[in-house]
């Protein structure tokens, strides 16, 4: 997984520019996705049906899954493909990128938000967004994971800032007689080429630059373990914490994560919260890191505070691997993206892909927000509609896959390989 980044907040305001965002769709269709991100095409599911249930005054918030680093680009071409523009949420360090980013996003209507803090302007925006009547200042997508995962198949718990907002411009728009509609978006990336063989050859070298080499004749789950294991002692040997006993893989995952956090919270003067979910903890770290390293008026603390971040960074690349996640069901996919995965946490950057792939965006039934105000509190609202549009999402990624007869699809079981 990227890095966090701790650089200053910049605000990046939308800048629509259609005659701009045109080309962008176009050079997104024709050069992007098939060259830079091997993603042969973008099939769209669903579209007509939400079309359908569409009424002149509703607005959409579109809320995807977010597995993998071409998601932005793939909902672009699935957007143009239903006939929605709608503006995005991301987080400001990706318009730091470059200038070329920043250009880009913000003529297709992105904005950025300080998804580790309280932006009250980055939701004013959205809210206006969400409730402007004029039904060309268009929808807006947010995506409730946060973070690229690398983990297709299986959706990771929804922030629930997403829902809060939904509630709140719902409330709005009814007062003027119109509707929000949340709608579950579900993005599968499949493989269409064989990369076995170039799995086995990423495996290889991670191997060898973790001092674990790989047997070509082993199975492909136990090479994935083998590397992973690797890389987690040297990961904590680095830090100066010892590996836990633990045979068990999930039981393993949880015990580095937690003896990682339960230092870093020591460190940060947090409640212990050994029982808590661990992606939890860590973004209650980062939160207080991030406030530490954005003050200007504790200078004297931003040096511990770079080597907190570092800790809590190890804490979410251990916590964000599930370790039954390949075994339950070891398709070509998944051992490939696992193994993407591995190699983007030891080498701290974005990945090439392996190979072709086709993305399949099923934009699910939308869902009406406002019966979500009646009879309930906010917060039970917030994690009613959260838990909903999470269960859509992850339903409509299990209906695509029931359907797919792709080879990144097909079970893997057989020795790794001799490397390429």
């Amino acid at each position: 997984m990227i890095g966090f980044s701790d650089q200053p907040y910049r605000d990046f305001p939308p800048k629509p520019n259609r005659l701009i965002a045109a080309f962008l769709r176009w050079f997104n269709r024709r050069r992007y996705l098939p060259h830079t991100l091997r993603i042969d095409r973008v099939e769209v599911r669903g579209a007509d049906a939400l079309e359908a249930s569409l009424r002149p005054t509703d607005k959409l918030l579109l809320l995807p899954n977010h597995s993998t680093h071409a998601d932005a680009a793939i909902l672009l071409e699935a957007c143009r493909q239903a006939g929605l523009a709608p503006r995005f949420m991301a987080a400001y360090d990706v318009f730091l990128r470059s200038w070329l980013t920043a250009f880009v996003m913000q003529r297709l209507g992105a904005f950025s938000v300080d998804r580790e803090g309280s932006d009250s302007r980055a939701m004013k925006r959205a809210l206006a967004i969400l409730t402007d009547p004029d039904p060309h200042a268009g929808d807006l997508t947010i995506f409730p994971e946060g973070n690229v995962y690398l983990q297709n198949d299986r959706i990771t718990p929804f922030h629930d800032g997403a829902a809060f907002l939904a509630l709140r411009a719902a409330k709005q728009l009814a007062e003027q007689g119109g509707r929000l509609l949340a709608v579950p978006v579900s993005i599968k990336v499949t493989h269409v080429e064989d990369v076995r063989a170039a799995v086995a050859s990423r495996l290889g070298q991670l191997g060898r630059d973790v001092d674990a080499p790989v047997d070509p004749a082993a199975a492909p789950l136990e090479a994935l373990r083998q590397v992973g294991q690797a890389a987690l002692r040297r990961n904590l040997k680095h830090r100066g914490l010892p590996t836990p006993e633990e045979e068990d893989l999930p039981t393993l995952i949880r015990a580095a994560a937690d003896r990682v956090l339960t230092s870093l919270e020591q460190k940060l003067g947090l409640p212990a919260s050994v029982d808590a979910d661990l992606i939890g903890r860590v973004r209650a770290a980062r939160q207080a890191i991030h406030a530490v390293r954005l003050d200007a008026s504790r200078a004297a603390d931003h040096a511990a505070a770079r080597a907190w971040a570092d800790e809590a960074m190890v804490a979410f690349r251990i916590a964000s691997y599930a370790g039954d996640y390949v075994a339950d069901h070891p398709t070509v996919d998944r051992i490939a993206e696992t193994a993407e995965k591995l190699a983007e946490d030891v080498y701290d950057r974005e990945m090439p892909p392996l190979g072709v792939r086709r993305a399949v965006v099923r934009f699910n039934d939308a869902i009406d927000v406002g019966p979500y105000l009646s009879g309930r509190k906010t917060r039970e609202a917030t994690e009613a509609l959260t838990r909903d549009v999470e269960a859509a999402v992850q339903d409509g990624v299990e209906q695509i896959n029931a359907g797919s007869e792709h080879v990144g699809s097909q079970v893997w079981t057989d020795r790794l390989g001799a490397e390429e």
